[in-house]
């Protein structure tokens, strides 16, 4: 979801000089006095306590317009709008009337608990900081029981969710050390975007030790605002060491934007000078901003992650006056915020970066040596780069023999990270004193898919799954995913639990609706999920889907509610966390070992060469000056052979390697447990989930289909990419450097990562350790076909280390050809061979049976782990077998929002 944030301060700022407001707050109807009421001006740090005759007194240089505020406790908040124009005392008297709602003690229920953190996350996000905002674990809401949400729909306008504050917020802000308290008059957000506003009062806090600290960061925050540009903008200044502005002009027609800063620079960013800005004064101390269009705003001094531009790498923003003009007063503050739509790094303001409006540098210039979001509390830092697993099974429980299946996501303390972070799962199946099996399964888009036999040898009883990262080993064991897994003797099955499904208030709900019709083999239906967001909207989500039958798999509780796996989104690391990191980020199949040179004369420090198979992936990684290395990124299941060695200048490999074992992870202190009941299970029919699901028939014809489509078509098997240009774009470039600027290999920074020269593939053929621009000076654009850019998970997940430095996929027009030889072969002699354990091979679960045989009955019907709907619907097939009557759905996931979806459905066919 977009947020579109407008923050109404109600603030007209006009000339300031010294003024001062005095007056009363009494009791409304009584008359009598309120001593130690508060009295402040709205948005800044002027505030009093009445004395014991509710008398007050506030001197300070104040603008024109003010929101003066008086409150008190068990009375009701009074807002008065103030014009000080020409005044330089103001009479301002308050009667408070007893706030008589009486809250009365209600008593929540879990689901109602549920709802509401749901809501209040969403509400944190909004209205506190941004999940990736570095400021995020610095503030907080003290009194977060004082805000309730309500969904309002509204006839003809968008839905949307309210929020109110019976007394004001207490903020804790420890980014820029101020004790907030915020009078919330109007919170809501809808699928569209969201805005608040209220009465803010900031007071200073108390810390010698982080003084100069929160000073530093004020002051640059200040120095990254909009108001410091319009101050800019309003003393003429012909530049500023801080901001850099362009007039972004409209998207042309003939041409398309590349990510190349370079090369928009004239084309679609035109340099302006702050001093070319036109501006005039209003002539009541005010000053009116005229835009020539949408402004493009460079943040130069400010390191920030950067998915614009391939070449920039600090905070981009941009500025749009729909009306071509906005209002400030001398000192740069929005009298009206409306007149102004901000985006980007500048649009990311929340109450965690909000200054006071009578904040005043205390420096003339940002101090460059201090970064507080990068030079921030260690543990700090570590704690937003981690990562745990959770997934679920296709049943709650299984025999010996029968195939499990998981399915299931990442859950990252940063989502903004994720994308830099594992590629990798271990799962170890434990009982209460060893590893029993363990298996490793690719990480694709932060989701987990995997499945692994149960062995006829293992013995009845309850085992667990666990599930970590080598990169979430560096953390507390609290970041390892654990789940119970019963394994039953044939001769007994669970007693089903009675289905309790919480309705929680406001949820996702998820509607099925199906038909079904007979085929020869089996039963085919159509079934079609519908998921509806609170006001009944459609809402897109990825889940796990399983459907079983009914009859045959008993329900019980596996304890692995998702949304309550969240809660580990809410734990800190402890305060004295300390590690040395020596697990790192896998981005695939990783080995380490030791070079060993052949003489003395060789340093250990040397470039390592690492082959797999005949070059079906190829990489290349340093040893230090220990000789140890580390590579990472192979793809492939179950085991390859792995070539390794140091190779001189002349290609020659030398000295010999030795492979360094893995250390074996210990077992958690606790395991969960289940609780289940069992009775005798039927000997007459015994289902289980197995590979042999199918009947050959006998009289069956299979209809021959041609195929139609070329490798070519279909990308060679490697998927989707990124991005593409076809032969009718290639025609019109004028030379390759037009065509990289529109396919441009980019990403998002990795961390921890270092990348190759790109991967060509020529007309299918993969060219591995050849320089791409060989390839490109022996082809002119009008000679290609089409070019298929591969970046990014992509690239890493489906051809390996190969692909770290993203992938060319070029099919030239037929007749030309270049290149080397296509049947070039890896000569392995002076390398040392290695078997290698890949990922885990598994059979995937046979959604699509084949039409000419008979679908035997068994316990598992269905089984997605990377469902995903589109339009808020998800549409698929299910090959039901004869003699199955009731199917019971699960769907376990997230919306695109990052509300839980946790449903079990009941259909009787």
């Amino acid at each position: 979801m977009r947020i579109c944030l407008s923050i109404f301060f109600f603030l007209v700022l006009g000339k300031l000089f010294s003024q001062t407001i005095i007056g009363t707050v009494k009791e409304k109807g009584s008359g009598l006095p309120l001593p130690f009421a508060n009295v402040f001006v709205s948005n800044t740090t002027l505030g009093k306590a009445t004395d014991q005759e509710g008398r007050f007194r506030i001197s300070s240089d104040l603008p024109q317009e003010i929101e003066v505020v008086a409150s008190f406790v068990g009375y009701i908040t009074e807002v008065k709008k103030i014009s000080t124009r020409g005044k330089s005392e103001i009479q301002v008297d308050f009667e408070l009337a007893i706030n008589e709602s009486n809250l009365t003690e209600i008593q929540l229920k879990a689901k109602r608990d549920k709802n509401w953190e749901r809501e209040f996350r969403r509400f944190e996000e909004v209205f506190l900081a941004l999940p990736d905002d570095p400021f995020k674990p610095k503030i907080e809401i003290t009194n977060p029981w004082v805000v309730d949400f309500e969904k309002v729909k509204v006839q003809g306008a968008p839905n949307y969710v309210k929020a109110s504050a019976q007394e004001p917020l207490k903020i804790i802000n420890q980014a820029l050390g101020y004790e907030v308290d915020y009078y919330l008059q109007d919170f809501r957000v809808s699928r569209a975007g969201s805005r608040f506003y209220g009465q803010v009062f900031y007071e200073n806090l108390a810390n010698d030790s982080l003084a100069q600290t929160w000073e530093e960061v004020r002051d640059e925050n200040y120095y990254q605002s909009i108001r410091f540009l319009n101050q800019a903008i309003l003393l003429n200044s012909p530049d500023t060491a801080h901001f850099r502005v362009y007039h972004a002009l409209p998207e042309r027609l003939d041409r398309i934007r590349t990510n190349d800063l370079t090369q928009e620079i004239g084309e679609t960013v035109i340099p302006m000078s702050t001093d070319s800005i036109l501006r005039r004064p209003n002539g009541d101390g005010t000053f009116r901003i005229f835009l020539p269009g949408r402004m493009e705003v460079h943040h130069v001094d400010k390191v920030w992650k950067n998915d614009y531009y391939t070449n920039v790498y600090y905070a981009v923003s941009w500025i749009f006056a729909p009306e071509g003009f906005y209002d400030v007063d001398r000192k740069g503050i929005l009298i009206n915020p409306t007149q102004l739509v901000l985006s980007g790094y500048m649009g990311r303001q929340r109450m965690a970066r909000i200054l006071p409006l009578d904040f005043e540098p205390k420096s003339s210039f940002m101090v460059t040596a201090m970064e507080a979001e990068i030079q921030q509390n260690p543990i700090e830092k570590w704690d937003r780069l981690r990562e745990k697993a959770w997934f679920t099974t296709n049943k709650p429980y299984f025999y010996p023999g029968e195939t499990a299946w998981i399915g299931g996501q990442m859950l990252y303390q940063e989502p903004a990270w994720s994308d830099t972070l594992s590629r990798v799962l271990y799962v170890d199946l434990l009982d209460q004193d060893s590893v029993y099996q363990s298996f490793i399964f690719p990480l694709e888009e932060s989701r987990i898919s995997g499945g692994f036999e149960i062995p006829d040898s293992l013995p009845a009883g309850e085992y667990v799954l666990r599930a970590y990262t080598n990169w979430s080993r560096n953390f507390p064991e609290s970041d390892q995913f654990l789940l119970a897994l019963l394994v039953l003797d044939s001769r007994l099955k669970p007693i089903s639990e009675s289905l309790e499904e919480e309705d929680i208030i406001g949820g996702v709900t998820v509607q099925p609706s199906f038909s079904i019709a007979d085929s020869l083999s089996y039963r085919v239906m159509d079934l079609d999920l519908s998921f509806l967001d609170e006001f009944q909207n459609p809402i897109d989500a990825k889940f796990v889907l399983s459907l079983t039958d009914w009859e045959e798999v008993a329900f019980i509780d596996q304890n692995n509610d998702l949304e309550k796996a969240l809660d580990w989104l809410d734990s800190d690391l402890p305060a004295g966390f300390s590690n040395d990191f020596s697990f790192p980020i896998e981005y695939g199949i990783s080995v380490r070992g030791n070079f060993i040179p052949d003489n003395r004369r060789r340093p250990l420090a040397q470039p390592i060469t690492i082959v797999r198979g005949d070059l079906e992936d190829y990489g290349q990684v340093q040893s230090d000056s220990m000789g140890r290395f580390w590579a990472t990124g192979l793809y492939f299941r179950d085991t390859a052979q792995i070539a390794i060695s140091a190779v001189s200048e002349r290609l020659r490999p030398f000295g010999s390697i030795e492979l360094s074992p893995f250390p074996q992870l210990g077992l958690p202190a606790l395991l969960p447990k289940l609780n289940f009941e069992t009775e005798a299970r039927s000997q007459e029919i015994q289902l289980l989930d197995t590979s042999g699901d199918y009947i050959l028939l006998e009289e069956f014809v299979k209809e021959e289909v041609k195929e139609r489509e070329t490798m070519a078509d279909r990308n060679y098997g490697y998927g989707i990419p990124n991005r593409e240009m076809g032969e009718e774009q290639l025609s019109k470039m004028a030379d390759w450097n037009q065509v990289f600027g529109q396919l441009a290999l980019f990403g998002n920074y990795t961390f921890g990562e270092k990348t190759g020269p790109p991967l060509i593939i020529l007309n299918g053929q993969k060219l591995p350790g050849i320089d791409p621009g060989e390839i490109f000076l022996t082809l002119v654009p009008a000679e290609v076909e089409s070019i298929k850019v591969y970046n990014d998970n992509i690239s890493k997940s489906v051809f390996g280390m190969l692909g770290y430095g993203g992938v060319y996929m070029i099919e030239t027009k037929k007749g030309f050809k270049s290149g080397p030889d296509s049947d070039r072969k890896f000569n392995s002699e002076g390398f040392t061979i290695f078997e290698i354990p890949g990922f885990t091979d598994f059979t995937e679960f046979p959604n699509q049976p084949p039409a000419e045989q008979f679908l035997k009955r068994k316990p598992t019907l269905y089984w997605e782990p990377f469902a995903q709907t589109e339009g808020g619907s998800f549409q698929t097939q299910v090959k039901v077998p004869y003699g199955v009557k009731e199917v019971r759905i699960k769907v376990e996931g997230r919306t695109i929002d990052g509300e839980v979806i946790s449903k079990i459905l009941e259909l009787r066919l």
